[in-house]
């Protein structure tokens, strides 16, 4: 079975992707982009969206772009910047790949409220591993 075809199916039975209420809406190799609702259990002590929730979409989008090649890659590092508190709404999250080597992958990431306002940006690094 292809690579995206079985990303596909293992985000179907994520448990934690659906308790968060998140939907693939694009998966190519390297890129996705996943949905989620805002809701109101997910909000923090202001009544916004808490940075937690955010940073689960944006790192679900993530896993699935940096695991759309033949080798299965696990995360390295992930930097985050806030830039707009959400409330309520829809929220897309896109991660885009800029740069891979045989070992590594590099890749944008932001979220945009249902507005296409960008309301949080990332850089994220996976190790790709060997298929020993």
């Amino acid at each position: 079975m292809e690579k995206i075809a079985i990303l596909r199916e293992k985000f179907a039975k994520e448990g934690y992707a659906r308790f968060l209420g998140m939907e693939l809406e694009e998966l190519a190799e390297g890129y996705a982009r996943v949905r989620m609702k805002v809701q109101e259990h997910l909000h923090n002590i202001f009544s916004t969206l808490h940075g937690g929730a955010l940073f689960s979409l944006l790192d679900e989008a993530f896993e699935l772009a940096c695991n759309s090649h033949v080798e299965d890659a696990v995360a390295i590092s992930v930097t985050v910047h806030y830039m707009k508190p959400v409330v309520a709404g829809e929220l897309i999250a896109e991660a885009k790949e800029v740069a891979l080597t045989p070992r590594t992958g590099l890749y944008s990431l932001t979220a945009y409220n249902e507005d296409g306002i960008p309301v949080a940006f990332a850089q994220a690094l996976c190790y790709r591993k060997r298929k020993d």
